[in-house]
């Protein structure tokens, strides 16, 4: 096959099929579950640590992208002609682990209970895996990033089992819900207190170890329940907008924030901001310090978290931009004609649309009837009318004989090609760089775009 004599030069892509993955994702019913096939956790996140889920990500980015610095090698000899790219930057969302029942946590420590009936840890402890009593699986997980214990309920969700993630086991007994089963819960950081909001819609909280005490029935639909980053103050959202606050070393209810704007139906926190989201897509931002609502610029300023569960799996927001390609056979063709009547270029481009430019400013118009298309040919990628030059691509880099072209279009992304040259040159003017033209005017110097990437936050 030639992609794979090609992918030591410019594509080194293999998508990992993660139709539990955000990539396959984007277009998916959100009520989709993921294939079991995806469900089983790659062996290189069983070591149970944070670098592990960190350093997996990165190996994922490896493979579902093409890294910036492959796009400047070029081809086995002879390939040249047989084969064109075509990359498109997006943001890297990554899937870590599919078929996810539930999940607690963020990217310093995470526990995900999945549908094949295991609870998947990535923490500071070596404990990577752990099963409940009787071999069915987690409905729900409770989890402070940091923290030694982790609880979960089983399938039915009528008790509560607490584990020890330093011994990599369950702590004898079990927390009995009267009304299970549970629909919500969430486990402090220091891993001292537990939060639970039963069927009845109750909130319940206490000691991880028990016993559990009633706090007041929620009368709204619950949206999210946690602690705040001092580990002191329980606090659950009601779609309503209505934030209800426990402080739990003395077990006194605090008064209650009223959120405007709602009815919302999602709600997430991140350290002292609670995030609301109305029906439309549309978000409201909460300080509780300030007991006030607050612009998303600073909301951010908190402790955002990069992980959250789309289509029944795992995403990582990694905050990097990636390059996904697409492969082309055959070499990159431009049919352009000209009318001397409308003084119009019109072209057939890389993606098979109809594009119209002016003769005058060189910059793409909309397209208009002329009886007098003539058909003209490039020199050099350099089409010639009457005393004006135009270029439709530019030259990005050379080694030695091999160089390597880009075009821009627009929502399309950067189409790259190489061309074997009689001269041998070695020349790379914008390092890391590729062209955007806004005008096809061959003396209109193309805007130099960076291949931004960066690290995995």
């Amino acid at each position: 096959m030639i992609f794979k004599n090609f992918k030591a030069g410019l594509a080194v892509m293999a998508l990992l099929g993660l139709t539990a993955g955000m990539h396959a994702q984007a277009d998916a019913s959100p009520k989709e579950r993921v294939g079991q096939s995806y469900i089983e956790v790659p062996s290189q996140l069983r070591k149970g640590s944070t670098k592990s889920l960190k350093g997996y990500v990165s190996r994922l980015l490896n493979k579902e992208y093409v890294s910036a610095k492959k796009l400047y090698e070029p081809p086995f000899p002879g390939l040249e002609d047989q084969i064109y790219i075509s990359v498109k930057r997006e943001k890297a969302m990554p899937i870590i682990a599919g078929g996810v029942a539930s999940y607690a946590g963020n990217e310093e420590g995470l526990a995900a209970a999945l549908y094949d009936g295991t609870v998947r840890v990535w923490s500071e402890y070596r404990c990577s895996k752990l099963r409940l009593p009787g071999g069915g699986g987690a409905l729900q997980t409770g989890y402070g990033p940091g923290s030694s214990a982790l609880a979960a309920t089983g399938r039915d969700g009528n008790e509560i089992y607490v584990f020890d993630l330093e011994q990599c086991s369950r702590i004898p007994g079990e927390l009995p819900v009267e009304h299970g089963p549970v629909k919500m819960m969430a486990l402090s950081r220091s891993g001292d207190w537990l939060g639970v909001i039963d069927s009845f819609n109750a909130l319940l909280c206490g000691p991880v170890s028990g016993p559990l005490q009633e706090v007041l029935i929620l009368e709204g639909t619950p949206l999210y329940i946690g602690y705040t980053p001092g580990q002191g103050v329980l606090v659950a959202v009601e779609a309503s907008g209505r934030i209800i606050k426990q402080g739990m070393k003395k077990q006194t209810r605090m008064d209650s924030d009223e959120v405007p704007g709602g009815p919302f139906v999602n709600a997430r926190m991140a350290g002292y901001v609670v995030c609301l989201t109305r029906d439309n897509g549309s978000e409201v931002y909460w300080d509780m310090r300030k007991r006030a609502t607050v612009e998303k610029s600073e909301a951010l300023e908190q402790e955002p978290s990069w992980i959250f569960k789309y289509n029944g799996g795992l995403v990582y927001s990694t905050g990097l931009d990636r390059w996904k390609i697409t492969e082309h056979l055959g070499r990159p063709m431009f049919i352009v004609s000209y009318s001397a009547a409308e003084k119009l270029l019109r072209v057939r481009d890389l993606d098979r649309k109809t594009r119209y430019y002016s003769v005058l400013d060189g910059k793409e118009i909309a397209g208009a009837d002329a009886d007098d298309w003539k058909l003209i040919s490039s020199s050099k990628g350099v089409y010639n009318v009457g005393k004006k030059s135009f270029r439709l691509y530019d030259p990005v880099y050379q080694q030695g004989t091999m160089r390597l072209y880009g075009r821009y279009i627009e929502g399309k992304g950067f189409y790259l090609w190489w061309e074997n040259l009689s001269s041998h040159k070695n020349k790379n003017p914008h390092p890391m760089e590729l062209p955007v033209r806004e005008s096809i005017l061959a003396d209109s110097p193309a805007l130099w775009v960076p291949l931004v990437e960066g690290e995995v936050r």
